[in-house]
């Protein structure tokens, strides 16, 4: 019954996010009625209650208790990292610093002779662009007023053209919100760029150079399809190619959080995220007051840096709370723990382990792709189910990254297949398509994509463990020496 229940948990909350339910209200609401649930259907303790479990009054207390403290935890730690990055990235924006970083970006496509060969450089251009500019659809709005203009120019279908920005999908990098999130899930949130280069790189480099030697073939071969249909007469429009008002040495500007985590890992210094941003910001602004000579206008950054931070505690850190909550009811039926031992069941001894673990990482990896086109947000799914795969991970004996790199990276590639995902919303809106046009052209590359996913983290969850097993073959060996 614990499984039929888990299953019909999962299933009425994503029937009503998908009928547009407020997603937060949902995961926080069903969270808390699942954790009283559980209490009296299996005897599941709420985690860390003050109170004693010897009444439905007290019951109901300790649930709110808990997420009274889960609001704590989250806002102290992996919520204020995001909003600090939150408020970084507004105040580049508000100084053009990012437009005029994407607007130089697209010089080099224009040398490009093979408008397919464009695509593949803009796919590469924008997942470069990636990792200092970590919003999705943020992003893709700057890619629209540089870039977008450009590939009309070479004479690239609206919709092509759309269809390619909407493949620059994946979160990475050690000052991004789910990377943070990432982190925090496996217990190293002080080891964000850690786990970039140890894990995470290998993911995002598997996806671009897949992904960009297909483009090219996959693009010209759907042209030549709508060319048989007669559909091939999108109507271009000519767009202004806007060159955003600051020096070009602002470039710089939206690397300096970058800059300063790697170069302090490298040497031994512990710098965290939410430090490496305000203190670009503080850099920032002492450039913004020599160039600009107004202290005034400093303290109106400063406001549009806190409304960002305000903004993405709305839009990101209470989906992360309330899923938090949510994922805390799933797990207390008790469902997940049977389905982990069925899986575990094929662990026994020699290889059926390794398929043990295959098979978790391609179930999970799918599941939040499907929830996550469902509900459009690529945090909310992961949120949710990445927090379970820790436990699952330890119990299928490999470390919680092997898990939780595969969803997170299906969390994004979830939300570009998503009709209903801000991004693909503003790009449909821009080529004049309707968003379906968009996600059944980049649905084969996203599937492919996810199997591209699911055996990176298969390898590097095989190479981690004989590293590992290295290590302590090695440890031993001194000591007996």
């Amino acid at each position: 019954m614990s499984v039929v229940f888990t299953l019909l948990a999962v299933f009425i909350v994503g029937y009503y996010v998908f009928k547009k339910y407020n997603p937060i209200f949902l995961l926080l609401f069903s969270g808390l009625v699942l954790i009283i649930f559980a209490f009296y259907f299996n005897g599941t303790q709420i985690p860390n209650s003050k109170f004693p479990h010897d009444s439905f009054l007290n019951v109901f207390l300790s649930s709110f208790d808990f997420i009274t403290q889960t609001f704590k935890k989250e806002l102290a730690g992996v919520g204020l990292i995001i909003m600090s990055v939150a408020g970084f990235a507004a105040y580049m924006k508000h100084i053009n610093a990012s437009a005029k970083l994407a607007f130089l970006a697209n010089k080099p496509l224009g040398k490009i002779k093979n408008k397919y060969l464009i695509l593949s450089g803009t796919f590469v251009v924008g997942m470069a662009l990636k990792i200092v500019i970590s919003s999705y659809a943020g992003l893709l709005l700057l890619l629209l007023a540089c870039i977008y203009p450009v590939l009309l120019a070479l004479k690239i279908r609206p919709i092509t053209a759309v269809c390619v920005l909407s493949l620059i999908a994946l979160d990475y990098g050690p000052k991004d919100g789910n990377s943070i999130n990432m982190a925090d899930m496996v217990g190293q949130k002080d080891n964000v760029v850690g786990l970039f280069l140890n894990f995470q790189l290998y993911s995002v480099l598997a996806y671009v150079l897949v992904i960009a030697l297909l483009i090219p073939f996959y693009f010209a071969w759907i042209d030549k399809k709508d060319r048989i249909k007669g559909v091939l007469n999108d109507e271009v429009q000519t767009l202004e190619i806007i060159d955003p008002k600051c020096p070009t040495f602002y470039i710089l500007f939206p690397w300096l959080p970058v800059v300063f985590l790697f170069a302090t890992y490298f040497l031994g210094i512990k710098l965290d995220v939410v430090s490496a941003n305000f203190i670009s910001i503080t850099l920032v602004f002492i450039i913004e007051f020599i160039r600009h000579k107004d202290a005034k206008k400093l303290g109106e950054d400063m406001m549009v840096i806190f409304r960002a931070m305000a903004e993405i505690f709305i839009s990101v850190v209470s989906i992360i709370i309330a899923a938090g909550v949510f994922a805390q009811g799933i797990k207390a039926l008790g469902g997940l723990d049977l389905l982990t031992q069925g899986v575990l069941y094929f662990s026994k001894e020699g290889e059926f382990a390794w398929f043990a673990v295959l098979l978790s990482i391609s179930v999970l990896s799918f599941l939040v792709y499907f929830v996550t086109i469902i509900m459009g947000s690529g945090i909310a799914a992961f949120s949710a189910f990445g927090k379970l795969a820790p436990d699952i991970a330890a119990k299928l004996g490999v470390a919680p990254i092997t898990l939780v790199l595969p969803i997170e990276i299906a969390s994004c590639l979830g939300r570009a297949a998503s009709p209903i995902a801000g991004g693909i919303l503003a790009l449909a809106g821009f080529a004049k398509v309707s968003p379906m046009d968009i996600i059944k052209r980049t649905t084969p590359l996203l599937l492919i994509a996810m199997i591209i996913n699911i055996f990176v983290a298969f390898y590097l969850a095989k190479t981690h463990a004989y590293v590992e097993q290295a290590k302590t073959e090695v440890i031993q060996t001194k000591v007996k020496i």
